[in-house]
């Protein structure tokens, strides 16, 4: 079903009292996203410096269920190593239940792969689904994994349908390491990525102990959808239900936020997305957004020094509605003020936003911890983790009676994840997996 999407205003004003920090006009009926934005310093020292800029996008609830036409291609890894664990029956026994969600509307593809590219099923209506599931029952392991290849040919059969009032996606499932074809993560990203410009996403699911995480993660990421880190092929069937529900409620589709910074102000680092510079606007490509969902992003702003009030940044979320209209909504500009009283610079502090950008910048640390763990350097991780844990400590907010909590509750995952390096009973790859996965759904979820 198609909804008219308006332009819209999402009007930010931010002044020295902390109270007013994210004041902002509310989604009207026909808005589809709506955006805004605090800062956590909202009043600088003259001599300027480093503050955190926390983007808030929500989706508005659709009134009525909403289910639009699926462009759906899974695109499923039968190598060798999926016969291990009964892997490849729970994925075919998960593949059959979402065929039987299908409807006469939706668009159907089937790519399997080892050394060898298969299109099972070529995009097409989803016809009887009797038919399907014998085509699924059919697979049997072998080979090797040629995980580049079987992307590749899954985008190729969406993007025969995209455009057409559909919901475009490829679901890429792997147990194995990238090990044929193309394996270079940069290529398979930027494929990934320009796939996703089209708006066709990609969602990743890594099953066992054995695949390429950083590879997957990385390429849900570029490619607009979700990553998945699934232990268990028992596990696939919920995963998949719950992949397919999401992708029912899709709203918009490649979602990008474009920020302008202002005059001598420096956009550093954004963590919540992939994110690029152009012409000196950052772009952070968030792919498809669901009906309800409310994400949020961190900034982080070298401000130069200044006097009186400065604007240091614009910008609007785009998007396209699934029957290719766009949609805008704008974030007017983000002001600090400028002061040698530097108890007011403390006082006008927003605590709830300075917890939340501690808490997305600690996930960066996280993140050299899982690259030194990579290179073998497992004392360099625990340091990281470490440094991490010391930095939320020093936070102005953790001694907050709110915002503190956020704070605290990262601080205690960044313990559990060292106790898991400690722990030398579990099985190889393990730890690393579900620390990056978990630090992935942080970073994705904060503000939930």
């Amino acid at each position: 079903m198609n909804r008219t999407i308006v332009m819209m205003a999402a009007m930010l004003a931010l002044g020295s009292c902390r109270q007013d920090a994210g004041g902002m006009s509310l989604p009207g009926r026909g808005d589809v996203l709506a955006l805004r934005g605090r800062i956590n310093c909202p009043v600088l020292p003259a001599s300027g410096g480093r503050a955190c800029l926390q983007l808030m996008l929500t989706a508005r609830e659709a009134g009525e269920p909403l289910r639009r036409p699926m462009n759906l291609c899974v695109v499923l890894d039968r190598s060798g190593s999926m016969a291990e664990e009964g892997k490849i029956a729970h994925a075919k026994e998960a593949l059959c239940a979402l065929i039987d969600r299908l409807r006469e509307d939706d668009i159907f593809s089937l790519v399997i792969y080892d050394d060898v590219v298969d299109v099972l099923r070529s995009a097409g209506p989803a016809g009887d689904r009797r038919t399907l599931r014998d085509l699924v029952e059919g697979i049997q392991p072998r080979g090797w994994t040629n995980l580049g290849g079987g992307m590749q040919e899954g985008f190729r059969q969406v993007a025969r349908n995209a455009g057409e009032g559909y919901v475009n996606r490829v679901v890429l499932l792997s147990d194995g390491l990238a090990n044929r074809g193309i394996t270079d993560p940069s290529v398979l990203g930027a494929i990934a990525r320009r796939y996703r410009d089209r708006s066709i996403s990609l969602t990743t699911m890594g099953v066992g102990l054995d695949y390429n995480e950083n590879l997957m993660c990385a390429l849900a990421s570029e490619g607009g959808g979700n990553y998945y880190f699934i232990e268990s092929g028992r596990d696939l069937a919920s995963i998949l239900r719950g992949e397919f529900r999401v992708l029912g409620s899709v709203v918009a589709q490649n979602a990008v936020i474009v920020l302008r910074p202002g005059t001598g102000v420096r956009i550093v680092d954004v963590v919540g997305a992939p994110f690029s510079v152009d012409d000196g606007a950052v772009r952070i490509r968030l792919g498809d957004v669901s009906s309800g969902e409310r994400r949020e992003f961190t900034a982080v702003l070298d401000i130069p020094p200044g006097s009186g009030t400065l604007e240091v940044v614009r910008g609007e979320v785009r998007s396209e509605q699934c029957d290719g209209r766009n949609s805008v909504a704008s974030l007017a500009g983000i002001r600090v003020r400028f002061s040698d009283d530097a108890a007011a610079v403390e006082r006008e502090r927003d605590m709830d936003t300075q917890a939340k950008a501690d808490v997305a910048l600690s996930t960066r640390g996280v993140e050299r911890a899982m690259q030194a763990l990579d290179e073998g350097k497992g004392d360099a991780a625990e340091k990281e983790l470490a440094a991490a844990h010391a930095v939320l400590s020093a936070s102005p907010a953790a001694a907050d009676a709110g915002a503190g909590g956020a704070i605290r509750a990262q601080a205690a995952r960044l313990d559990a994840f060292r106790q898991q390096l400690k722990d030398t009973n579990a099985p190889a790859g393990k730890a690393k997996k579900a620390i990056q996965y978990e630090n992935y759904r942080t970073q994705r979820d904060a503000g939930k």
